[in-house]
């Protein structure tokens, strides 16, 4: 499991996240929700091993976060951040097996690394320059980047945790349904994914845990049918929501004005 237990964290004096305690398992797809603030970002940053918190603990696999070293941390789990960057223009292809351990044979790592661009839709641009393609197609090469670090995490024995700060950001609805897939896809191989959306609706679609959050604090952890309702949603971002279900199991939400 990967555990978050009592963290609280203050940047700049100011306190952001609140004695939060959660837990992941694996095959299980968690969604973060709540406004602007309210301490997504640093909760997932902290399960990371991004951020150290100033009290509480974190878990991953049994073990302590502050115990391991960056390459035991990386082959347990990937991140995609909110704005992810390259430090140099490479080429896709490369930018992908950054996180691929030297271990993995490179007839094994060419593999992977076509199989990540093939599921988040970049099939043919691997001899691309990054910073030649779009906001929208760079944000998914940084997902294949992720995805290829967990298969070659699970080759390895590990690549168990896969965390996504709004992996839909700047996507249109095609490429959307195809990063959302891909976690759906990790998970049912075994992989906890841990994702901050903002759009509610598409937490609906695809977790299997909300968990609601507001300033630094979680307001309620279950499952979709049980957190996406006015009832919660509404005190939190402090509107008023149409709440429909266009097929079982699944809510359209929208502000109403």
């Amino acid at each position: 499991m990967l555990e978050a237990r009592a963290v609280t964290v203050a940047l700049a004096g100011q306190t952001v996240l609140q004695e939060a305690t959660l837990t992941l398992r694996p095959g299980t797809v968690t969604a973060l929700i709540g406004p602007n603030g309210a301490g997504k970002s640093t909760l997932l940053g902290c399960l990371s091993g991004a951020i150290r918190p100033d009290t509480g603990s974190v878990r991953i696999d049994g073990d302590a976060m502050e115990g391991l070293s960056a390459a035991d941390l990386g082959r347990r789990r990937a991140v995609l951040e909110q704005t992810p960057s390259a430090a140099a223009p490479f080429l896709i292809e490369a930018l992908v097996e950054l996180g691929i351990p030297r271990a993995i044979p490179p007839r094994d790592a060419r593999q992977i690394v076509h199989q990540a661009l093939a599921m988040v839709g970049l099939s043919g641009f691997q001899g691309r320059p990054i910073d030649r393609l779009s906001g929208g197609e760079r944000h998914r090469a940084h997902m294949a980047r992720a995805l290829a670090q967990m298969a070659a995490g699970r080759q390895l024995g590990a690549g168990r945790w896969l965390l996504l700060d709004e992996p839909t950001a700047s996507l249109d609805l095609s490429h959307q349904g195809a990063v959302l897939r891909a976690a759906r896809k990790a998970a049912a191989e075994g992989t906890g994914v841990l994702t901050v959306l903002h759009d509610l609706s598409l937490a609906s679609a695809m977790a299997d845990r909300v968990v609601l959050m507001q300033a630094g604090r979680i307001v309620i952890e279950d499952v979709p049918a049980a957190v996406l309702s006015q009832e919660h949603l509404c005190p939190v971002y402090g509107v008023d929501l149409a709440i429909a279900e266009p097929r079982p199991g699944t809510r359209a939400i929208v502000p109403v004005f």
